[in-house]
């Protein structure tokens, strides 16, 4: 649990520290630093993370039995090309924790390195996005790793480049094909060329991923009683609070920055699925981690959004203050928190 605390206080300094203004400029050298030290912190960490007795359980009984080509036929393709790989190779599961870790950091950091204040939106992103979502859903947390970096290059106009990252992400876990549609909603010309493009790759995409499976996934995820996720009201929750900020203060948004349509359709996605998740909580929820992404963005940018209202120093005092107030909820009250504790790293065995 101290290895938790201290990492997120560790980004305190520099995010209240750091001067927030809209630039093209690049990130620092600390900032990578502090990149490469995530990797590190959560791609080699030893027992932590609710599915990591499934995954250890996997890596013994299917994949040495596993083959490339039968690994390349199998539901959620890269996944299991990635993981028979490491196993080939002798790395295991500390190798598909550290490669997904390297493309999850990579689709945070290039999400992060145009807003105002990166350490901020680091900060934010630390308690949750980071420890439970990237330590605790492998799968779909490579796949959310590509889905940043898509939005990224969404950023750039680089619609095309979105589309192959997208279908990366679709390959380790399925759901990652219903991002496909936010891409037309990005600035930038062609928007008819756009939605025809989306259109058919995405149906095509819809077709090689889900066909076969939505007949079940339907069941387990939506109709069936028997799944239900346990914290998804809270999850949802939380991304509302940023969505309802972001058209509240649309006007200074649309002002500041040019990305205003994009990122309120993830906000209204965000909203409707708190009306949504009493009924299919865990397909809810899957869906809804992909939504994670606008906290980090809408709080990178709350003190440029509040300039004029709240001094600077105060605004990311409270933003912190509510993040560690959800670092300590979940690391306390949270029901599978103990499957993190305490926190373990091949490197740093027994330190912490």
């Amino acid at each position: 649990m101290v290895a938790y605390y201290l990492v997120f206080l560790a980004l305190w300094i520099p995010a209240i520290k750091y001067k927030d203004f809209i630039s093209k400029r690049k990130l620092s050298i600390g900032f990578l630093a502090f990149g490469l030290f995530l990797i590190i912190f959560t791609g080699l960490r030893h027992h932590v993370g609710g599915d990591w007795n499934n995954y250890l359980h996997m890596f013994h009984t299917i994949i040495p039995y596993m083959s490339y080509d039968l690994a390349f036929s199998h539901d959620d393709p890269g996944f299991w090309l990635l993981s028979y790989w490491m196993y080939d190779i002798g790395w295991g599961l500390y190798g598909v924790n550290f490669i997904g870790a390297v493309i999850f950091i990579i689709g945070l950091f290039s999400l992060l390195k145009r807003e105002p204040n990166p350490w901020l939106g680091l900060a934010v992103a630390f308690p949750y996005l980071i420890i439970v979502v990237s330590m605790g859903y492998t799968r779909q947390a490579i796949a959310i790793g590509f889905i940043m970096w898509g939005i990224a290059y969404l950023r750039d106009d680089k619609f095309y480049k979105f589309i192959l990252v997208v279908f990366f992400a679709a390959t380790f876990h399925k759901t990652a094909v219903l991002m496909i549609g936010i891409g037309i909603f990005n600035k930038g010309r062609g928007r008819f060329f756009k939605i025809l493009a989306t259109l058919i790759i995405g149906m095509g995409m819809w077709n090689a991923f889900f066909a076969e499976a939505q007949t079940d996934l339907w069941y387990n995820y939506v109709s069936s009683g028997d799944y239900q996720s346990s914290g998804a009201m809270i999850r949802v929750v939380m991304n509302v609070i940023p969505a309802l900020l972001l058209i509240y203060l649309r006007k200074q948004w649309k002002k500041e920055f040019d990305d205003y349509s994009f990122w309120y359709m993830i906000a209204l996605g965000s909203i409707i699925s708190l009306f949504l998740v009493q009924f299919a909580s865990t397909a809810v929820d899957r869906v809804a981690l992909y939504f994670i992404p606008l906290q980090v963005i809408v709080f990178s940018r709350i003190v440029i959004l509040l300039q004029h209202k709240i001094r600077a120093k105060t605004i990311k005092l409270l933003v912190l203050g509510y993040y560690f107030m959800v670092l300590n909820v979940w690391l306390w009250f949270g029901v599978f928190s103990m499957w993190w504790l305490p926190y373990r790293n091949v490197i740093f065995l027994g330190l912490f």
